[in-house]
């Protein structure tokens, strides 16, 4: 078992890490900012692969009007995800997700909103041009 790791009671083998981000991260869907924050959380996923690193943004931080769409999908490891469309932007369906009622061991993810790094682009300031 990894040390520090979330782990899904079900499966060992599908666990998450998840890291407190000391950097800048800066959220764009073309020339529209989603979001900025100081405060993001980077999740490093393993299940049935090694998953892309996925960056959560805190709701308090998401510059862009948001709005729920009807789907929803289910991970055995965080929960319910109900997916996110940018209001009045063409082509930003279903950008982003989030955990909003999260298993408890995955409570940290509350509060927050991945989005789709194949539909946004991400940029993360380096820790030492803080």
């Amino acid at each position: 078992m990894i040390e520090g790791a979330i782990h899904n009671p079900s499966n060992p083998r599908h666990f998450m890490q998840l890291d407190n981000l000391d950097q800048k991260v800066r959220i764009m869907f073309g020339d529209t900012l989603v979001a900025e924050t100081d405060n993001a959380l980077r999740l490093l996923e393993v299940g049935r692969k090694a998953y892309a690193p996925q960056y959560y943004i805190p709701v308090g931080d998401i510059s862009a009007a948001l709005s729920r769409t009807e789907k929803s999908t289910h991970c055995p490891l965080k929960g319910d995800a109900s997916y996110f469309t940018i209001d009045d932007v063409s082509g930003a369906d279903e950008i982003g997700w989030s955990y909003e009622q999260p298993f408890d061991f995955a409570a940290p993810l509350s509060g927050y909103i991945a989005f789709d790094l194949r539909h946004v682009s991400i940029a993360i300031e380096a820790a030492d041009n803080r």
